[in-house]
């Protein structure tokens, strides 16, 4: 089976870009398929993110359009060869869920990881026997190689932790309920819990637990994640389904997020107080 394509994060904001200065220059998707030669489909598959573009095409496209902005010119021709360019996660295709590239993507150039989590941790912090336990909850009876090509995905994921300088600030506030969720019984859940010990205590990641006894927070609706990204405006919420991942990256819902994790953490246990918490519950499973 050829490996499935869907378009990335990159492809689809690029498209987007198209399509505003396309309308903004007063011209159809059959005026820009004329300027470029090409049929109307592939104008669309940009525009849509289904399809990337050449540099030379998106030259020709931006003069039709009279964008001479020498910056802007320069961000959308990034994004173009970020789009087309291969990159580890194209490896696991075939077998991972179509957000996986995009959250890979997105991570490989974040500035920060803000990540609100109800139930489970989250996956950059995750052990490698609580993944399996996760992935193979996740479908019925999934052959092991495909829980297995899961782990090698997440822990690839994983090694942003480990870049040092390129590291992104990683803040995570926990409801308490994901330290108690018994996934994989006491031996899997005390090593995950003492991982998640060390992980804390690395530069730039930050752990913060929500206690139960917290009377109201404003993480009733939910987790989600928010990638904090280098271009201006660019910012990107994750929020998690059944069955994908989806995102959002209109500017006042992101606002909206940012402010919702703000008052998050500023109502969780400080990072030392959670640490302690996080140990003692650990060390609770020991017996």
């Amino acid at each position: 089976m050829p490996p499935r394509r869907y378009p990335t994060v990159r492809q689809k904001r690029l498209g987007a870009e198209l399509r505003r200065l396309r309308e903004a220059a007063g011209l159809s998707g059959e005026q820009a398929a004329d300027a470029l030669e090409c049929s109307k489909g592939k104008i669309s598959r940009v525009e849509n993110g289904m399809s990337g573009i050449r540099i030379a095409e998106l030259k020709a496209l931006l003069q039709a359009y009279g964008v001479d902005d020498g910056d802007l010119v320069q961000a959308l021709v990034e994004m173009a060869r970020e789009g087309r360019r291969r990159n580890w996660w194209n490896q696991y295709e075939s077998v991972l869920p179509p957000g996986f590239a995009d959250l890979a993507e997105l991570e490989s150039k974040a500035l920060s990881l803000h990540s609100w989590e109800t139930i489970l941790v989250p996956g950059l912090l995750q052990t490698p026997d609580y993944m399996r336990v996760l992935f193979r909850r996740g479908r019925l009876e999934p052959p092991e190689a495909e829980v297995e090509a899961h782990v090698r995905g997440r822990r690839h994921r994983q090694q942003i932790v480990y870049d040092g300088d390129e590291t992104p600030e990683l803040w995570f506030v926990l409801y308490e309920a994901v330290l108690h969720a018994q996934f994989g019984g006491p031996d899997v859940m005390r090593e995950q819990l003492l991982h998640l010990t060390q992980m804390a205590q690395r530069d730039q990641v930050t752990v913060q637990v929500l206690p139960y006894t917290t009377e109201s927070h404003r993480g009733v609706n939910g987790p989600f994640g928010i990638v904090g990204m280098p271009d201006v405006g660019m910012d990107v919420v994750r929020t998690e389904t059944a069955l994908s991942s989806l995102y959002v990256q209109d500017d006042a819902q992101v606002v909206a997020y940012k402010l919702m994790f703000d008052q998050l953490r500023a109502v969780a246990l400080g990072p030392g107080p959670s640490l302690k918490l996080i140990r003692d519950l650990a060390e609770r499973l020991r017996f």
